[in-house]
């Protein structure tokens, strides 16, 4: 199994404020959602993406690991009753839901948190089972860059100055390693918070070069109807920093 790390995803709060400004993956999964009407959403956490999806009337089955996360989206769809949403408490690297569904996704990265193949490989059938015939799965994730791994490992990269949300001024930033045997980068994620308090968060993460997750792709015998490096439909190309992909169920 990975060695997958939930520090990060502890404290909603932090996490929502970290990510505020992600915008750019909204439109597309959003699109997505309105075209399949009911949606597997694999890492929902605090709902960035399944309140979007479900306000396009699709019904969403949300599903994360981190209990914290689930609770913030509790606490946001209760502001949003109208909205048709599941949340599920469960792991996606073991995924067991009833029923099957038009589309699946796994979005903003998650697949970085299976370390090896075999993990893939077994959410890539697993996905398969949980999807109607001819259904899509919709996946994004990071393309390794060499600029990241060859920083500084104790340097300031990315600072930001935000509210705490526990009250005060919020200072973070990010530093990390990188494995080039194992392929996992150690980001850590450092706040001081308004109190005084310091915390210093690691998420590792394996990165997965293209032609990697291609060949499992294929071995796996999807369908590849979209390989993109953004989520406007820019096809792969030499200076990509994403994958973005949408697999067909064959049959």
């Amino acid at each position: 199994m990975s060695s997958y790390r939930d520090e990060f995803y502890r404290d909603p709060a932090i996490y929502d404020l970290e990510y505020r400004r992600l915008t750019e993956d909204i439109d597309h999964y959003m699109g997505l959602a309105r075209d399949a009407g009911r949606v597997l959403e694999l890492g929902a956490g605090t709902g960035r993406l399944t309140l979007p999806m479900a306000r396009t009337g699709a019904e969403v089955v949300a599903l994360d690991l981190s209990r914290a996360m689930l609770g913030r989206l509790k606490e946001r769809l209760a502001e949003e009753s109208d909205l048709d949403v599941t949340p599920i408490h469960g792991d996606f690297r073991m995924l067991d839901v009833d029923g099957t569904f038009p589309l699946v996704t796994l979005p903003f990265n998650a697949i970085h948190h299976l370390f090896d193949a075999a993990e893939v490989t077994e959410l890539f059938q697993a996905v398969q089972r949980h999807l109607d015939r001819g259904g899509r799965f919709a996946l994004d994730m990071l393309v390794p860059d060499f600029r990241f791994f060859e920083r500084d490992p104790d340097g300031v990269y990315e600072l930001r100055r935000d509210k705490d949300p526990d009250g005060g001024e919020m200072r973070s930033w990010e530093n990390g390693w990188y494995d080039p045997i194992a392929q996992i980068n150690h980001v850590r994620y450092h706040f001081e918070r308004g109190d005084g308090r310091t915390q210093t968060v690691e998420v590792p993460m394996r990165m997965w070069y293209p032609q990697e997750i291609l060949a499992l792709i294929r071995q796996a015998r999807w369908r590849l109807l979209r390989c993109d490096q953004d989520f406007q439909g820019t096809p792969l190309g030499p200076h990509a920093k994403k994958l973005v992909l949408l697999l067909g169920k064959r049959g």
